[in-house]
C-alpha cells in the first residue's frame, strides 16, 4: 500500500478527489474527496506509514470528534492501516483571512467580527481541553455570508491553551495591518510586525482610524505581560463589544499585571514612536492596499491662480491621509481626491444623525504632509457645502491624534463652503491637519449631516 493516487477509494467508502496544493504542518498529504456512502465532499489528511506510527493522529482525531461547533471543522472519520492512516473532516468553502489581507487590510469593524467568530470557534475547541494549537491566518476560512470556520486543527498537538487566545491577538493585529508577529511563528507570505528597536508597533501607529479600545485588545493579547483570559470570556466580550462605540474599553475579561510589568507598549509616549512605526509601514505595508499615504509628490492644486486670497505661494504635498482615531476605519478611502486637481471629485465623511458625529466622535480630518519643514501661511479648502466647523492644526511630527497638531488660525464654525485660513503669524512645520468637528445638515440620506472636501491649496514661502 503505496502512496494515494487519483481516484483510490479509501476503506472502500472515500474517493481521492484532487490534492490540496499543501500539507499540514506534520507533514501529512491533503485531499480533497468524496463520501460515497452520503454523497458530500471531505477532506481527507493522510499520513504514511500507518500502524503504530500514526496512533497519536488517530488518537488526537478521537479527541478532535468530540468538538462540536458549528465554526470547527468537525471530524467524520479516522482509519489506521498498517501502509497508511487518514483522517476524514468537513469540507469548507471560503477565503482565508490570508487572501482576504492580500487584497486590503480589513475594516475595524470587520476585524472585530472576524474574530468575534474566530473566538466563538476556539471556545468550543478547548471546552474540550484541546487546544488548536496551529492557528494562523491560513486556518480562518470566512465564507461569503461572513461565517467563520476555523480548519487547520493541528490533531497531534501539544500545545497550552493560551497559545491560541495569544494567536488570536495575531490574527486580529493580522487583519488590521497585514503584519504577522514572528513571535507566533514565521507566516510563508505575510511579513514580521512592524517595529521600531526590536518593539512591536500596536495597530494605531501602523495606520490611521484604529478605535483606541480595539488597538488596547490587540496589544493585551500580545502581551505576556497580561494575563490571556479564556476563550469563553474573550467570545463573551467580544459578543459584547461594538467598535461603533467608543465609550467602551479595553476588554474586562483581562486581568492586568502590576504597572511595573506592563509592556512597553503601555509604557511609551506614543508620539516618540509613531511616525517611526507609519513611515515603516510606509514602506513595508504599500503592496497590499492599506491606506496610508501615497508616495508622489502631489500638488495640492494644479491651478495656482485660484484661491488668491491667502498669500504665498503654493506649497506640494508629499502625502496625504484620513485621521479619524476614534473612527471605525470605514472614512478612510477617497483621501488622494483633495488633491487631484478635479474640483468634480471629493472625499467625505459618512452620514451621521446629528451634527456631532452622532455622538460617535469628536471628529476627524485630513492630514498633508508637505515633506520637510516649511513656512506656511495659510490653507483654503473648497468643501461639498458650507455649515461645517472646522479648524487648522499643524505639527512638526505626525501625530495619531488631534490635540499632538498644535491649533493654528481662528476657527471656522459655520464655514462657506470655500473656507479660507490667512495665517498672521507663518507657522513653520511638516504637517497640517484640516480638522471637523461639526458636520452641516444635508437633504440627502437616511442620515442628515455630512460633509466632503473637493481641494485643497496651501500657501506659504517656497524653499
Amino acid at each position: 500500500m503505496g502512496a494515494p493516487v487519483h481516484g483510490e477509494v479509501l476503506a472502500g467508502r472515500y474517493r481521492l478527489e484532487e490534492p490540496r496544493p499543501h500539507t499540514t504542518e506534520d507533514g501529512h498529504s491533503l485531499w480533497r474527496g468524496t463520501d460515497t456512502l452520503l454523497n458530500r465532499t471531505v477532506a481527507i489528511e493522510m499520513q504514511i506509514p500507518g500502524g503504530k506510527a500514526a496512533k497519536p493522529l488517530i488518537d488526537a482525531a478521537v479527541t478532535a470528534g468530540g468538538i462540536n461547533h458549528p465554526g470547527v471543522i468537525g471530524v467524520y472519520d479516522a482509519v489506521n492501516e498498517p501502509g497508511r492512516a487518514f483522517v476524514v473532516r468537513e469540507w469548507a468553502e471560503g477565503s482565508t483571512l490570508t487572501e482576504l489581507i492580500s487584497e486590503g487590510v480589513l475594516p475595524p469593524g470587520r476585524a472585530a467580527t472576524v474574530m468575534r467568530g474566530v473566538a466563538d470557534a476556539v471556545a468550543g475547541i478547548h471546552a474540550i481541553n484541546f487546544p488548536h494549537a496551529a492557528l494562523n491566518p491560513d486556518c480562518v476560512l470566512i465564507d461569503e455570508d461572513g461565517d467563520v470556520t476555523i480548519t487547520g486543527l493541528k490533531l497531534t498537538a501539544n500545545g497550552e491553551l493560551e497559545q491560541d487566545v495569544r494567536a488570536m491577538g495575531g490574527l486580529l493585529y493580522a487583519a488590521l495591518t497585514g503584519h504577522w508577529p514572528t513571535e507566533l511563528g514565521v507566516h510563508p507570505t505575510l511579513p514580521d510586525a512592524i517595529r521600531v528597536d526590536g518593539r512591536i508597533c500596536s495597530p494605531r501607529q501602523v495606520r490611521a482610524g484604529i478605535p483606541p479600545y480595539l488597538d488596547a485588545l490587540t496589544m493585551d493579547l500580545l502581551d505576556p505581560a497580561v494575563a490571556a483570559p479564556p476563550a469563553r470570556e474573550l467570545a463573551a466580550e467580544l459578543h459584547r463589544y461594538d467598535v461603533t462605540d467608543p465609550e467602551l474599553s479595553a476588554l474586562t475579561a483581562f486581568e492586568t499585571a502590576p504597572p511595573a510589568h506592563r509592556a512597553w507598549w503601555r509604557r511609551l509616549l506614543v508620539p516618540a514612536i509613531a511616525v517611526t512605526c507609519i513611515v515603516a509601514a510606509g514602506i513595508a505595508i504599500g503592496t497590499i492596499g492599506m491606506p496610508v499615504f501615497s508616495t508622489n509628490d502631489i500638488p495640492i492644486t494644479n491651478d495656482p491662480t485660484k484661491n488668491e486670497s491667502v498669500e504665498g505661494s503654493t506649497l506640494s504635498a508629499t502625502a496625504v491621509s484620513v485621521l479619524d482615531p476614534e473612527g471605525d476605519g470605514a472614512e478612510t478611502s477617497g483621501y488622494e481626491l483633495t488633491t487631484d486637481g478635479d474640483p468634480n471629485t471629493s472625499w467625505e465623511t459618512d452620514g451621521y444623525n446629528s451634527a456631532d458625529f452622532g455622538g460617535i466622535k469628536s471628529g476627524m480630518g485630513i492630514v498633508i504632509d508637505l515633506g520637510s519643514i516649511q513656512t506656511v501661511r495659510g490653507l483654503e479648502a473648497e468643501l461639498t457645502t458650507s455649515g461645517a466647523n472646522v479648524e487648522l492644526r499643524g505639527s512638526s511630527i505626525l501625530g495619531t491624534e488631534k490635540d499632538e497638531f498644535e491649533a493654528i488660525g481662528k476657527p471656522a464654525q459655520n464655514a462657506e463652503q470655500n473656507v479660507s485660513f490667512s495665517l498672521k503669524k507663518p507657522f513653520s512645520g511638516r504637517y497640517l491637519l484640516l480638522w471637523f468637528y461639526g458636520l452641516p445638515e444635508s437633504s440627502s440620506g437616511n442620515y442628515d449631516y455630512s460633509v466632503g472636501v473637493h481641494e485643497i491649496r496651501v500657501t506659504g514661502d517656497k524653499d
